[in-house]
């Protein structure tokens, strides 16, 4: 019978306020990042990377390998213990072995055309989504036109395009959707204010917008 209780271990992100999770009804928890077996921080695992985790009954090797990776990194490393019904060992999760230790240490490398191609959708995904929330929260509509101004001044400026009509599509579509889900798999990191939940919830916003959208033109072509 598989494991369903594991120690992993955990890198602070960027923490949102306790009001703001209250608001949201989101806790915190879901968009803790893990490392996982390239190295990296990773909000969940993937059959190319899952999350390396321990057995309850290898608490010690788990928090050595904290200390390990705490030392080797330069960066605090916890111990935390999670639970998910829909792991899989060898999938999703992968139990922590010797011949793991590197990932303990350092992250592997990736192509510089990887690497390059995956910083810039990353930072397309964190700017696009600062936009988005910036919108949805204009109170009329003389707020969202200067929203509407600065975005397109700011976007022009760092990708060369763009406005708020573009970020909502770019979020929505397959190409804003797969930078997300590298995101969460650890393949890159944000950069820029936002939290991962934060980032979530305003691509979750624009595939909203992006449907109601879709159904107003429908109705209005059926006139």
């Amino acid at each position: 019978m598989p494991h369903e209780q594991y120690l992993l271990l955990s890198l602070a992100d960027h923490p949102l306020a306790p009001s703001e999770s209250a608001r949201h009804g989101a806790s915190q928890d879901r968009y803790v990042r893990c490392l996982n077996s390239a190295g990296r921080w990773a909000v969940h695992g993937t059959v190319q990377s899952p999350l390396l985790v321990w057995l309850p009954a290898q608490a010690d090797q788990a928090r050595a390998a904290a200390e390990r990776a705490s030392k080797a990194r330069g960066q605090p490393v916890e111990v935390v213990s999670r639970a998910d019904s829909t792991w899989v060992e060898g999938q999703q999760v992968q139990v922590f072995t010797d011949a793991l230790e590197p990932m303990l240490l350092g992250h592997a490398a990736q192509s510089a055309a990887k690497a390059r191609r995956l910083r810039t959708e990353a930072d397309k995904l964190a700017a696009f989504c600062f936009v988005v929330r910036a919108a949805s929260t204009a109170a009329d509509q003389e707020t969202f036109a200067e929203v509407s101004r600065a975005a397109s001044k700011a976007l022009r400026a760092k990708f060369g395009g763009g406005s708020i009509t573009s970020a909502f599509a770019w979020l929505a579509g397959r190409t804003g959707q797969e930078a997300l889900e590298s995101v969460l798999a650890g393949d890159v990191e944000l950069t820029g204010p936002l939290s991962i939940q934060q980032v979530v919830e305003a691509t979750e916003l624009a595939q909203q917008a992006e449907l109601l959208r879709e159904k107003a033109e429908g109705s209005g072509t059926r006139r």
